[in-house]
């Protein structure tokens, strides 16, 4: 249940006794009567409170007067919720065209208008003109019910008045009482408050002034959570000195790293003699015989040959030389003349003597015979439906909050459920059928998150009470109710991404 649902419900003693005067002053006369109250005293509640439970037999309407608004946009509010299927031009005086709509048949009409001190001089006279024509009008009764914070009101209407027998009647809003402000504070602000600050709520309760305003104004505050990490470190004391520790062993460590001996890398010596290469197996020519005896034949006779198979680079694997064939390699003895050329730079010499090393090398590649291998691609992965978890509700609606602050603050929507959770309001909007439009929007009540479902719009709150008597009888089971756009905008405003 939703928060505004239960500030719509709980009616207090003192709040009880002015809205019952308010329905003796508006029931059976006309009247114009100013009720003033100080910010935070519940005005606007008020205002609403009347229009739904103690003038539901009247035609309503109600306007919420804004600084600097224009007298044509009030005009056209309450001509548009009065009469909403007729003509009239926001021009012309209230007065004027109420006259020419009505003919002279009988109505009974209250106009409720709100924060009545942002009202022009021009806007408060028009009202106070077509309260004092119905006086003489029979069977008319057009009753105006100004909500205002200040006195200004009461002097401009004192102008208006001046000279006349009828005045305008002023009620006040006072404090509440110290039992029923404590009744207030349980029920509206203490039951939803966390465990950690209410404590520090109930001493704050103490230090306000009565006025519901500022103790439903204790509910909005916003706590600081602090995170408390329990671990080996328990006072401020421990963690400074744990973070020095861990800073001390990150630099010294560094330091270690930084004169760390580097590894001596050992030279390779070279045979300056004589070089093997291996090279790949194919069958020696009469060219590479000769140049081979020629070397041989060129090298001192007391030269003793000495093991270099310890010199020799590592064995190539055929996996890595080449894919599917097995290679074995063949050594060529070249000339210590040769390797002398390649290190003086003498590069014709060189090309000279092992042009036919070259040519064994081209021949052994082009007749070599390598296939191919087929690589098998990796086996599919089959996964198995019966082993998936089962999916959560999918959320398919989004919220509406630019469309609803589109809409007109004095106009209605019918609120029809409120919910903690996305999958229940995915769950309701499954289970239920609507032909008019359905908003969504999401607020907070303290700590809490909600999910307000409102449905279509009204201009008028007695639209919107005929609206949800011609619901359906499931959706009526829950309750739906009239939902002033401006109680709507505000609860928006308290989200916060």
């Amino acid at each position: 249940m939703s928060l505004s649902y239960e500030l719509r419900v709980l009616e207090l003693d003192s709040q009880t006794q002015l809205l019952e005067r308010m329905q003796l002053l508006t029931q059976f006369a006309s009247n114009f009567v100013v009720v003033k109250g100080e910010a935070g005293a519940g005005k606007t509640w008020l205002a609403h409170r009347y229009l739904e439970a103690w003038s539901y037999d009247k035609n309503q309407s109600l306007v919420t007067c804004l600084p600097n608004q224009e007298d044509e946009v009030n005009r056209g509010n309450i001509l548009r919720q009065l009469f909403p299927h007729q003509m009239y031009s926001t021009t012309d005086s209230l007065n004027d065209s109420i006259e020419r709509i009505l003919d002279g048949e009988a109505c009974n009409i209250v106009i409720v208008v709100d924060n009545a001190h942002h009202a022009s001089q021009a806007l408060l006279a028009e009202l106070w003109l077509l309260y004092s024509a119905a006086l003489s009008t029979p069977k008319q009764n057009i009753s105006v019910v100004l909500f205002t914070a200040s006195d200004s009101v009461s002097t401009k209407l004192a102008r208006l008045s001046h000279g006349l027998d009828i005045k305008p009647v002023e009620l006040d809003i006072d404090e509440l009482p110290e039992a029923e402000a404590e009744r207030f504070f349980e029920s509206l602000v203490l039951r939803y408050l966390d465990e950690s600050v209410e404590k520090r709520i109930k001493s704050a309760f103490t230090n306000i002034r009565p006025l519901p305003g500022e103790i439903l104004a204790l509910g909005e505050h916003k706590v600081e959570k602090k995170v408390i990490i329990r671990s080996l470190v328990g006072s401020p004391a421990k963690i400074a000195v744990t973070v020095a520790v861990i800073l001390l062993l990150l630099f010294l460590g560094y330091r270690w790293l930084l004169q760390a001996p580097k590894p001596s890398v050992a030279p390779v010596e070279m045979a300056s003699e004589q070089t093997v290469i291996p090279t790949l197996e194919q069958p020696v020519d009469a060219a590479s015989e000769e140049q081979a005896q020629k070397a041989n034949q060129e090298m001192p006779s007391n030269l003793t040959a000495t093991d270099d198979s310890e010199a020799l680079p590592p064995v190539v694997t055929s996996e890595t030389a080449s894919v599917g064939v097995a290679e074995t390699g063949e050594r060529v003895v070249i000339t210590s003349d040769v390797v002398d050329a390649l290190l003086e730079d003498k590069t014709d010499i060189a090309a000279q003597q092992a042009k036919e090393i070259q040519q064994a090398v081209d021949s052994a590649k082009n007749t070599s015979n390598i296939q191919p291998v087929a690589i098998e691609p990796p086996p599919e992965v089959v996964i198995d439906d019966g082993v998936t978890e089962a999916l959560q509700t999918p959320i398919t609606f989004s919220f509406a909050r630019d469309q609803l602050n589109a809409l007109a603050s004095n106009s209605y929507t019918l609120q029809i459920a409120a919910m903690t959770e996305l999958e229940d309001v995915q769950l309701f909007l499954n289970q239920h059928s609507f032909d008019k439009p359905v908003r969504i929007y999401p607020t907070l009540r303290g700590e809490e998150k909600w999910y307000i479902v409102t449905y279509d719009n009204y201009a008028t709150i007695q639209q919107a009470r005929d609206a949800a008597e011609k619901l359906p009888a499931e959706l009526q089971s829950l309750g739906p109710w009239p939902k002033a756009l401006s109680q709507v905008k505000r609860e928006i405003a308290r989200w916060t991404e």
